[in-house]
């Protein structure tokens, strides 16, 4: 059951709340009408909120803006955030609603690594291990971390790339990989449809950190038949789980 809320401290959250996104200043009016509440009510919440520096006042607009107390609330935030610790209870959450294996992956130098497993509920032979290394062109979380790194470091990484077939499904040469970067771009998902190892397919999403800084990547893989058998509403809950997992990690999902 539900607890009653604090009207009035769920009021001025509620302000905060409007000046997420591009939106620097509104007035007093304007913040009234957006939260259908009365000016003198609008007006108490603003005086408090600037009296705790949560909010202040433009001096030449008359207009409210964020304040600084935000902005250090927020820094300590971010300072503190574990990355596995965080997402482990989204990994642990999408394989119980899935059936399937999720990993939790970092990337270093065109290899990524395993950082977190949760083993789901179907038959699997994931043989996966926490500490465990790919080659980041043969697997769907491998294909995230290429498909948004900086250009020149992109353009370095494939330089220096040898092409191993890992199974016949293998991507073995760079325009085929530029291709599938291109459609981890516009798609925002990568699959590695039994690249890495045969009779496996699995789906990964990008999880982003503050200033769209990418922080990981989170998948749910298993046997072919059954993982392309529901193919798109894996999808749709991979991409959901990871962008709850950036939310909680202080980023923004593009």
């Amino acid at each position: 059951m539900a607890q009653p809320l604090l009207q009035s401290v769920d009021n001025a959250l509620r302000v905060l709340e409007l000046f997420e996104g591009a939106i620097r200043e509104l007035s007093l009016t304007e913040i009234a009408r957006q939260l259908s509440l009365g000016k003198s009510t609008v007006h108490r919440l603003l005086a408090t909120l600037e009296a705790r520096e949560f909010v202040e006042q433009s001096p030449e607009s008359g207009r409210y803006r964020l304040g600084v107390r935000l902005v250090h609330i927020g820094a300590c935030k971010l300072s503190n955030i574990n990355v596995i610790d965080e997402c482990h209870p989204i990994l642990d959450e999408l394989a119980g609603i899935t059936g399937e294996t999720t990993h939790l992956t970092f990337y270093s130098g065109g290899r990524t690594t395993v950082v977190d497993k949760v083993k789901g509920s179907n038959p699997t032979v994931m043989a996966t291990i926490i500490g465990q290394t790919t080659p980041a062109y043969a697997a769907a979380s491998g294909k995230i971390f290429l498909a948004f790194l900086p250009k020149d470091e992109l353009e370095s990484i494939l330089r220096h790339i040898e092409f191993k077939p890992r199974t016949p499904y293998t991507i073995n040469n760079r325009v085929q990989l530029l291709e599938e970067l291109e459609k981890v771009r516009v798609n925002g998902y990568a699959e590695d449809q039994q690249e890495g190892d045969e009779g496996l397919v699995c789906f990964a999403a990008p999880i982003w950190g503050y200033e769209n800084k990418l922080l990981a990547s989170m998948s749910v893989g298993g046997a072919a038949s059954r993982m392309n058998s529901r193919r798109d509403s894996l999808i749709r809950e991979i991409i959901a789980a990871a962008a709850k997992a950036s939310k909680r990690c202080g980023g923004q999902t593009l």
